[in-house]
């Protein structure tokens, strides 16, 4: 009777959690769908979107090479306009970003977005498999805050589609998912590297080390949310903590080690990187990939936590058991 209540409630749980996360994804899309129109407009009447900085960085690469991260238009460059932003990812960023060039610069820009959305269901998928058999309310709102990130940004002028308006009441993507709809309007990759540390943190604790260290090596475009993802990585991979470290050097050391003898492209970057040219300040799309690793680390603390209180009390309860099982025997 009681094994049977607690698969019931197991079950229950797990549903609940999918529906939340089906949720989530819905309203993802929904997002989508508002800021897609925005991304034929002009950005601004000096800059183009971000995308502009991945498009022309990846531009140079086969035709200018030693300006990638030149901050300024260069002679020959392809045309975008009012004029594109400046590249300062990783270079092996630059391999991701490769088989975008093969189109022009907007359709380019439509993909790359409408990648970023067709891969939204396997984030959900990370997060349901990393959440599920945690506390109810808390994997709920784990998935809430990755999915959809409602928490507070820095604000940013950006148009935004009203859903709804009622009198003095409005509704639109800025209300509930802020990040997620500046991101899309601009193309940004930050959705891109949520679901790359999101699926490290998961075959992580799937104990797949080297699916681990491959997307940890690629999501590493922006150190910043990487670096704050690595402590809830080593935990995750600490049963096999060698193979995670190793796959790790050698997956960064593949995809960004070639670029230093290609006309010095790594060198340029640590140099400017090293000049504070790369340095920037944070936007609502930066904010994505920070708040899905805070969120699942502080869950994992919690979790650890709780699971530690429970020991003492449970052990001494298990043996006197046993002992009283040997004695009638």
């Amino acid at each position: 009777m009681w094994i049977d209540r607690i698969k019931m409630l197991t079950k229950n749980k797990k549903t609940l959690i999918i529906s939340v996360i089906l949720i989530a994804v819905a309203l993802n899309a929904i997002t989508f769908c508002c800021a897609y129109p925005e991304t034929f407009k002009p950005e601004s009447p000096t800059l183009a979107r971000d995308f502009s900085a991945y498009y022309i960085g990846e531009w140079r690469l086969f035709n200018n090479p030693t300006e990638i991260y030149a901050g300024s238009p260069q002679p020959g460059d392809y045309q975008i306009l009012p004029k594109p932003q400046t590249f300062k990812y990783t270079p092996s960023f630059l391999i991701l970003f490769a088989p975008f060039l093969a189109l022009s610069y907007q359709d380019a820009l439509i993909v790359f977005d409408m990648v970023q959305l067709a891969l939204i269901p396997v984030l959900a998928f990370f997060v349901y498999k990393i959440v599920k058999d945690k506390n109810l309310a808390i994997g709920a709102a784990a998935a809430i805050i990755i999915l959809i990130e409602p928490l507070p940004t820095p604000p940013i002028d950006q148009a935004a589609l009203n859903l709804l308006h009622y009198r003095f009441f409005s509704l639109n993507p800025q209300s509930f998912s802020p990040s997620y709809y500046v991101g899309y309007v601009l193309a940004n990759a930050h959705i891109l590297q949520v679901i790359l540390l999101v699926g490290a943190l998961y075959f992580g604790f799937a104990k797949k080390p080297w699916l681990s260290a491959l997307l940890f090596a690629f999501g590493s475009f922006d150190p910043r949310a990487s670096l704050l993802a690595l402590p809830l990585l080593l935990w995750y991979n600490r049963q096999k903590i060698l193979q995670f470290i190793t796959g790790t050097v050698t997956f960064l050391l593949a995809t960004n080690l070639p670029f230093f003898f290609y006309y010095n492209i790594g060198f340029t970057f640590l140099q400017t990187e090293m000049n504070g040219s790369i340095i920037s300040q944070m936007y609502p799309y930066d904010w994505i990939p920070l708040y899905a690793v805070v969120t699942l680390t502080i869950i994992e603390i919690i979790n650890t936590s709780t699971r530690n209180t429970k020991k003492p009390f449970r052990f001494p309860l298990t043996r006197k058991t046993k002992r009283l099982e040997t004695t009638q025997k």
